[in-house]
């Protein structure tokens, strides 16, 4: 199962970062159409490419060739050596009415090549992009809600099929249009894979390896956006990439229709008579049968402290918003991940901008987290979490802060401080992770995961949103980015520290929980809930 999710985490990490490849906006002039009554001018003088640029495009304010205008007449002066073509801004020009012509010597094709969004249509890419993230904001709730009412297993089985047959549609989608539709689409897919997966894993094992799984998960999912520059480089044209994406998934809905159910969702869920049996399979597998025939349902009822009327009900949505201690969590936490994540995720969906080979770029990035993820695994398993998501915060807001005063000039010491700042972002993920399902009781787990996913997601949407003002102040982004973390600091606050404490089964137990740590629980009761919950 570890192996399984690990081997996720590498595939559908690159998911959300892939259109920084198949959606990359490579160099490009208008076409050029000479006049027709000189065009045997061209003809008779053999002319070069670079005199076809110079006497039809003009020159830009960095003196490079305009991308989006071209000379209305065409400026045959301008092939004699002696006439200068910097001083062409007087000259008429107007848009590029017959097309573009691109540059395919890094990508042999893109979505921005293929239906010409640039120029006036080149910020339909923040927009395809912000409806890719807007996928995950609508299918995290709603697959939260529908795990924890009918199962891990059949949604993961189904998804993993839909995102298969949905990729490899998008490989050749016919218009914008319909690839922005099914980018939503594989987002709401990846989106539930991803909860579910992780969260199967989670229940059914033990809680001392929590943070190994949590840290390789983490680690496989730097290694996939690694992967994924390197995977770019070598295919580049964009729908054999996308299929490259999507095929595999439907080895995963094959491999998924063997795993087991959750058991403890089963208990949590009543049905204890499927978790004796699905534990019966797995002590088999484990090479443990001794151990599966003397399994019983009331040994699952004891170790769990359930009876069956109490396993029988399901929990009410209504309960997150009713339950003063589910609703103050949701709330505290949320503002967390809404702020680390919107001051990251942008910059990450545009990494062109942070260097000038992209694939390098790409596979550096990946490369970073993997010390940073690392060093969470001694953390996690060592330092309380309200202090260690505070600092978190603090840096990563303060290292793109910082940035803003530091000349482009100066990219070295840019470079050193972003790579920091990304440090800190790829730690706040696995120490959040864990958080969150400290936090959350394993009834409520997956739809509270669905709801803090959703956040994120919000925030990745407007994150990219936010890159598309950068046309009406530079900065802007990067002011937003940079202080809406150190602002939400504050709700750590208004949440529970959880290192070294049980983990909780439902909500009764989170409010035992508070009641231990505010040492307002008699001594039995506290005895009791310590023996009947894992720690």
């Amino acid at each position: 199962m570890i192996i399984l999710l690990n081997i996720l985490s590498l595939v559908l990490s690159p998911h959300d970062v892939l259109e920084n490849f198949t959606a990359a906006i490579p160099a490009h002039h208008c076409s050029i159409n000479l006049d027709n009554s000189r065009s045997e001018v061209s003809t008779d003088m053999n002319l070069t490419t670079e005199d076809l640029m110079k006497v039809s495009i003009p020159m830009g304010p960095n003196q490079k060739p305009e991308q989006c205008r071209r000379f209305r007449y065409t400026q045959w002066q301008f092939l004699d050596s002696n006439i200068s073509t910097f001083n062409s801004t007087e000259l008429e020009t107007e848009p590029c009415l017959d097309g573009w012509t691109y540059d395919h010597s890094v990508f042999t094709s893109t979505i921005v090549t293929e239906w010409d969004l640039v120029c006036d249509f080149q910020s339909f890419k923040y927009y395809a992009q912000a409806t890719s993230l807007a996928g995950h904001l609508v299918s995290c709730p709603l697959s939260g809600i529908i795990s924890d009412r009918f199962g891990r297993k059949p949604l993961l089985m189904y998804c993993s099929l839909a995102y298969g047959a949905v990729g490899t549609y998008c490989a050749f989608a016919p218009n914008f249009s319909v690839y922005c539709v099914l980018r939503f689409l594989l987002s709401a897919f990846q989106s539930t894979i991803l909860i579910n997966s992780l969260i199967l894993v989670l229940e059914e094992a033990s809680v001392q390896w929590h943070p190994t799984i949590i840290v390789l998960s983490g680690l496989f999912n730097s290694i996939g956006q690694g992967v994924l520059g390197g995977l770019a480089y070598v295919i580049s044209d964009w729908h054999l990439l996308q299929l490259a994406y999507a095929l595999p998934f439907f080895i995963f809905f094959v491999l998924f229709c063997w795993v087991p159910e959750s058991v403890r969702w089963l208990i949590i869920t009543g049905k204890t008579d499927q978790a004796w049996k699905e534990l019966q399979r797995i002590a088999s597998i484990n090479g443990k049968k001794g151990i599966a025939q003397n399994l019983t349902t009331e040994d699952l009822r004891s170790k769990l402290k359930k009876d069956v009327n109490s396993t029988g009900k399901l929990f009410r949505i209504k309960d997150i918003f009713i339950n003063p201690l589910i609703r103050k969590i949701v709330l505290s936490n949320s503002s967390l991940l809404f702020a680390e994540l919107f001051s990251f995720v942008g910059l990450l969906l545009d990494v062109q901008l942070l260097g000038k080979n992209m694939f390098l770029t790409q596979i550096f990035l990946g490369a970073i987290d993997v010390p940073s993820k690392s060093l969470t695994y001694f953390t996690i398993r060592n330092v309380s979490r309200r202090p260690l998501i505070a600092f978190l915060l603090l840096t990563t807001g303060s290292c793109i802060t910082i940035t803003i005063f530091i000349s482009e000039e100066m990219y070295v010491l840019r470079t050193i401080i972003f790579i920091l700042g990304k440090g800190c972002f790829a730690a706040f993920t696995c120490i959040s992770t864990t958080y969150i399902n400290e936090l959350s009781p394993v009834e409520l787990r997956s739809t509270l995961n669905g709801v803090f996913l959703a956040v994120v997601r919000l925030a990745g949407v407007l994150s990219a949103l936010t890159l598309a003002t950068r046309k009406y102040f530079v900065y802007l982004p990067m002011i937003l980015y940079g202080v809406l973390p150190i602002v939400a600091t504050i709700s750590i606050l208004f949440l529970p520290e959880t290192f070294n404490l049980p983990h909780t089964d439902i909500i009764k137990d989170m409010e035992k929980r508070k009641r231990l740590m505010s040492k307002n629980i008699s001594k039995k009761e506290g005895q009791d809930f310590l023996e009947t919950t894992e720690c």
